[in-house]
């Protein structure tokens, strides 16, 4: 059995959830033009691997904040059954299929935050999600607060390590699928570093040499 860690964007999804996400808002008119301003800039930091995250998280999980359960999620469930599932790649599928056919342990392991990533991993049939930890009351109300650290760049690392220490797994014969150069950090842990549709940063990185490059079009 080997443990299985899958990026989420770029590479089980033909494109962003956040930029998803922000979209199916503003449709719904939960957000307006105000709150799209910033977004070419966090978009351009992020593929240059220099976004302050917790500048990014903070605005995109605002409008969530402070609501209760039933409406955050009346608001989140639609997006993923028709925005993001729809959006999976079919080589993704076949990926999740050989491994659970293997017995492997998979994980997603995205920067995305949990009330996305953990919907879209159930829909998967993936074990576990390392994504980044927010903080809800004990009537489960989001507020604005991390609570823990992000798996960015080489907080997927710390992350990945934390987990498997913490339940005494092996990280021999890992896998790991990712498409941009936030996720060195993770194939530099895992025997199978196997690139996915890689962005361009990737591609001119020097670490690209080390990648098994695949695509899941």
């Amino acid at each position: 059995m080997s443990l299985v860690f899958f990026d989420m964007d770029g590479t089980l999804v033909n494109g962003d959830t956040n930029t998803l996400f922000i979209k199916h808002l503003y449709k719904e008119k939960i957000i307006d033009d105000n709150f799209l301003k910033p977004l070419s800039f966090f978009h351009d930091e992020y593929f240059k691997g220099t976004l302050i995250i917790e500048d990014f998280i903070f605005h995109v999980i605002d409008p969530l904040c402070n609501i209760s359960k039933e409406k955050r999620d009346s608001i989140i469930i639609p997006c993923i059954e028709n925005d993001i599932m729809p959006n999976i790649k079919i080589g993704a599928k076949k990926a999740i299929q050989y491994h659970k056919d293997r017995g492997d342990t998979l994980f997603l392991v995205t920067t995305t935050v949990d009330y996305i990533a953990c919907e879209v991993a159930s829909r998967l049939n993936i074990d576990h999600v390392i994504a980044t930890p927010l903080f809800y009351d004990t009537n489960n109300v989001l507020h604005k607060k991390i609570d823990g650290i992000p798996p960015y760049k080489d907080g997927k690392k710390i992350r990945i390590l934390d987990f498997i220490k913490e339940h005494n797994l092996s990280l021999d014969d890992s896998y790991a699928y990712g498409d941009s150069i936030n996720d060195i950090d993770m194939f530099s842990i895992c025997t199978h570093k196997i690139g996915i549709d890689i962005n361009e940063e990737l591609k001119n990185h020097p670490y690209a040499k080390n990648l098994e490059l695949r695509s899941f079009l």
